[in-house]
């Protein structure tokens, strides 16, 4: 029997959420959005695309490329609001592709966004063909992070913009009991009754073997090929951790401003957030150029060294 690839699982994992979600988003909540919001813009009123569309000014895009579109919020609302005048969008699974299209076409937008299918870790793009490039919680499950910029930076047109809004914390594979003590804290102080799990595990997904699988990696990568315009963090350090593992049934309202005061002080602690949006431009040669070689080497150096301590440890599990 041959192994599913995580892709193809991956793939599975999203046409089911596409139809019956099962995970508890913590941007859901109205209090922890306000945060969010506020971390990015200064209001709580004004939430992340608005304050793309502010930082643009006069700026507007023709034809742009959306990666890991899911079922589509991202694009129809690029057309919307008059961002952009065209849009291509693909994503890996057939689901949610199925329900972008529909809801594009409820809007009026069928003509206006092109929906396919594809794979990121092994992208299809073609060369100077786009105005902007955007992600919304999907780069942080690309595997392939170099052979993806590469792609990026070849098929931005010159003075292209990138925008992300990802999740850049802890890869799946960082996660041990040091990293999560100070988020096993926070969730001790929560009534037993509230909480799920006890202890609180390592935020590792097993039914999507995507998730956070270089996320750590992130910005060090873009920043190898593209010129960073503005950052805005907006935490997610302790909320995105702890929130899917509250009983919310039973939560008290004042739960949610008990858990942004927690992160607000951990993150005054040092301690990193983990959910960015970045806005880049590509850097120009030669930089742009040692960056696509850069894109190109990284990769095969790593299944070098990978391979020789393989062979060194043969019977251990090495990751790549």
């Amino acid at each position: 029997m041959i192994d599913e690839k995580p892709q193809d699982a991956a793939a599975q994992f999203w046409d089911q959420e596409s139809v019956a979600p099962t995970h508890v988003s913590w941007m859901g909540d109205q209090t922890v959005r306000d945060y969010i919001n506020e971390s990015i813009s200064g209001s709580q009123h004004i939430w992340p695309i608005s304050w793309f569309l502010e930082f643009l000014g006069e700026r507007r895009f023709g034809r742009a490329l959306s990666i890991g579109c899911g079922t589509g919020p991202l694009e129809r609302d690029l057309i919307r609001r008059g961002i952009c005048r065209q849009v291509d969008a693909f994503d890996g699974s057939p689901g949610s592709i199925d329900v972008a299209r529909k809801l594009a076409e409820e809007e009026g937008f069928g003509g206006r966004i092109h929906y396919y299918i594809d794979d990121f870790n092994e992208p299809k793009l073609p060369r100077n063909a786009y105005d902007a490039v955007f992600f919304h919680q999907s780069l942080h499950h690309v595997a392939k992070l170099e052979k993806l910029m590469a792609a990026i930076l070849r098929t931005l047109r010159k003075d292209g913009l990138l925008y992300i809004d990802e999740y850049i914390g802890p890869s799946r594979f960082d996660w041990n009991d040091a990293l999560i003590a100070p988020h096993r804290a926070v969730f001790g102080r929560i009534p037993a009754e509230l909480r799920l799990y006890d202890p609180l595990p390592l935020p590792i997904q097993p039914d999507d073997p995507s998730e956070a699988i270089r996320s750590s990696e992130i910005m060090p990568q873009l920043a190898r090929g593209f010129r960073l315009l503005a950052r805005r963090d907006y935490g997610g350090t302790i909320l995105s951790v702890l929130y899917p593992m509250i009983d919310w049934s039973r939560a008290p309202d004042s739960l949610p401003a008990d858990l942004v005061a927690a992160e607000k002080q951990a993150l005054a602690s040092g301690l990193p957030p983990y959910h960015a949006i970045a806005v880049a431009t590509p850097k120009r040669a030669p930089m742009r150029w040692l960056a696509l070689l850069g894109y190109f080497v990284t990769p095969k150096l790593r299944r070098i060294r990978w391979e020789i301590r393989k062979r060194m440890h043969p019977d251990e599990e090495v990751k790549f």
